[in-house]
């Protein structure tokens, strides 16, 4: 951990350095392995004592990303501004995004703005140098189209598996049940609570295998603080099993409180 801090510190000085011979720093223009990025945002639309209305990082970022914008962070923040402290009121919560210089253009045509436009913006000065390398992010997305390319081959429409999913970062979470997920025609048909021995009702928040592949997909490309096989093990490389299901996968994407995610999956049966 020493270390890592230590080399945060001295990335944030070898920044501040190049930043330094740039007329455009105070346009959050600056260096990042040799070429220049931006910083850019969109408001999330957030509502005081209203918990689901903002608007998530990933959603603003899947924008970027649709458009081949490559992403060196993401992260929410505050517009800096005073609100009214009322319900029903704007918070000034924002997702922020680093990218290239040269996308900048094709970003503020998606409806995002520089972050310079917000002089007293509160964001991580140093989210870029925290999270995964692009190296690491470049394996990770490889490694994974790889995997989902033999799952395409192998899957059927009807297919059912385990699966389980907790938070390391999160320890007052509810525990998650263990659920055996059926999936009809592409489309989720049944989630057993094998821990409670019972049906849910509410199975909004669970996904077939395809869509937890695109949502991996997703959160490697929001270029997140770890991912790897599970929380102990985060610099080891997530596993899968011959038919292309992933077994086991961490990642952290440290954008809110309760989003490192460890997955695990098993009993893989197609119907």
């Amino acid at each position: 951990m020493a270390k890592q801090s230590v080399f945060s510190a001295l990335s944030a000085l070898t920044a501040a350095f190049m930043c330094a011979s740039l007329t455009g720093c105070n346009d959050n223009i600056f260096l990042l392995n040799g070429e220049h990025h931006v910083l850019v945002f969109q408001d999330d639309q957030a509502i005081s004592c209203e918990d689901n209305s903002a608007i998530p990082v990933k959603t603003h970022g899947k924008l970027l990303i649709d458009e081949n914008i490559e992403l060196h962070c993401a992260q929410k923040g505050s517009d800096g501004i005073s609100y009214i402290q009322s319900c029903g009121a704007q918070t000034g919560s924002i997702n922020i995004f680093t990218i290239h210089f040269k996308d900048l253009s094709s970003a503020e045509s998606l409806g995002f703005s520089r972050l310079s436009t917000l002089p007293d913006a509160q964001f991580d000065e140093h989210c870029e140098y925290n999270v995964i390398s692009d190296s690491r992010k470049n394996g990770l997305l490889k490694q994974l189209d790889e995997q989902s390319a033999i799952w395409q081959a192998n899957k059927t429409a009807s297919y059912q598996f385990r699966f389980h999913m907790n938070f390391s970062d999160c320890p007052t979470f509810v525990p998650t049940p263990t659920v055996t997920i059926k999936v009809v025609d592409d489309v989720i048909n049944s989630v057993y609570d094998l821990d409670n021995e019972t049906f849910l009702s509410n199975i909004a928040d669970y996904q077939t295998l395809d869509e937890l592949f695109a949502d991996l997909q997703l959160r490697l490309k929001l270029m997140p603080m770890a991912a790897g096989l599970s929380s102990s093990e985060p610099t080891k490389l997530p596993s899968f099993y011959a038919t292309g299901m992933f077994q086991q996968y961490f990642i952290d994407t440290a954008t809110n409180a309760c989003d490192a995610a460890n997955y695990r999956l098993s009993d893989l049966e197609l119907l």
